[in-house]
């Protein structure tokens, strides 16, 4: 992914023009952060220049500059269209009307959440958003191509997939592109509360400094996950604080945070105290039966010391702010029980 920053500058426009006016000093309040996705499978992301957002003479408008222009938005949406973010949103207190059930939908942290979010389409259907009547619709690289289409419909921003590094700067920078900030700044406090009380109840079964990596197995293809390409990568080595072997901290430190392996390949990377393992919901399961009946899964540290633990597609493919937040817990107790 991307790792461009996003940088949002407050400027109440009237007070410069008139502070510019009579040669006075104006305050110029600057704060920071970058938008990640929650992306069930992620390409890599496209070069784009970043946001900002800056406060209009109208308290009730903020204007957004972007890619695709300056685009005047409500400072307080009361009906989102989201069709990427929904995640971040929700976790920002602001609950969108609809969102794109198929793709971004359905963790299982999020149910209640998003029970009475309308689909609008995957990919974005225009004449489902149209019909939701909305007042802001936020899109990445996705529903690029559907722009102009929607922008007649509600103003909208467009916010490039990949800009991130990891999701607590994403959260930072929604707070500040809404005006979220304190809600941004009381999930961050919520997400290291949860994280230290994931630590601890580990503590006494894992090692300071014990290596793991995350695996994930796709009909026959073999991967090795980073730390932003959900399967509980985030909670694994930034909440929980695993360390990374050196071939795996590589995949982090990448761009797309994958990579294919051989299972020839495995020891090299999976050369961890502990594996997570998790298996995608695909009818071929050719590549995960290979897998566990080979001699090279078997001789592995974690699996000798049954140090393995899988995680389930369908509870850990999601890595919004609310999902991940959820999963530093799960992925404690699967710990503190012991693997297979």
């Amino acid at each position: 992914m991307l790792q461009k920053r996003f940088t949002i500058i407050g400027v109440i426009l009237v007070m410069m023009l008139v502070l510019a006016a009579c040669g006075g000093n104006g305050n110029h309040p600057d704060s920071s952060g970058t938008a990640a996705s929650p992306s069930p499978e992620a390409p890599a992301a496209s070069p784009s220049a970043s946001p900002e957002a800056s406060a209009s003479a109208d308290a009730d408008t903020l204007t957004v500059h972007t890619d695709k222009g300056d685009v005047v938005i409500p400072a307080h949406p009361k009906r989102v269209a989201a069709a990427y973010y929904h995640g971040t949103l929700l976790a920002l207190g602001i609950h969108p009307v609809g969102a794109n059930k198929e793709w971004w939908m359905g963790s299982p942290f999020l149910k209640e959440q998003e029970a009475d979010i309308a689909d609008i389409g995957a990919p974005v259907d225009v004449e489902k958003v149209t019909a939701l009547d909305p007042d802001l619709i936020v899109i990445n690289d996705f529903a690029l191509e559907n722009y102009d289409q929607l922008s007649k419909i509600a103003p909208t921003v467009y916010i490039p997939y990949g800009s991130t590094k990891n999701v607590k700067e994403e959260v930072k920078q929604f707070g500040d592109l809404f005006g979220k900030q304190a809600e941004a700044d009381q999930w961050l406090a919520d997400y290291e509360h949860k994280a230290q009380e994931g630590r601890d109840k580990i503590k006494d079964v894992v090692k300071p400094g014990s290596t793991a990596v995350i695996l994930n197995v796709r009909g026959k293809v073999l991967s090795v996950l980073g730390n932003n390409y959900g399967r509980g990568g985030f909670p694994i080595y930034d909440a929980l604080q695993f360390k990374a072997t050196a071939p795996v901290q590589e995949v982090i430190d990448s761009k797309e945070q994958i990579k294919e392996i051989s299972l020839e390949a495995l020891p090299q990377y999976a050369d961890a105290d502990y594996i997570f393992l998790c298996i995608n919901d695909d009818p071929d399961q050719s590549m995960a039966s290979e897998l566990r009946k080979s001699k090279i899964w078997s001789n592995l540290p974690a699996v000798k010391n049954n140090h393995v633990y899988e995680l389930d597609y369908k509870t850990y493919l999601y890595y919004d702010p609310v999902s991940i937040s959820g999963q530093i817990g799960t992925i404690a107790d699967l710990v503190a029980k012991g693997g297979q």
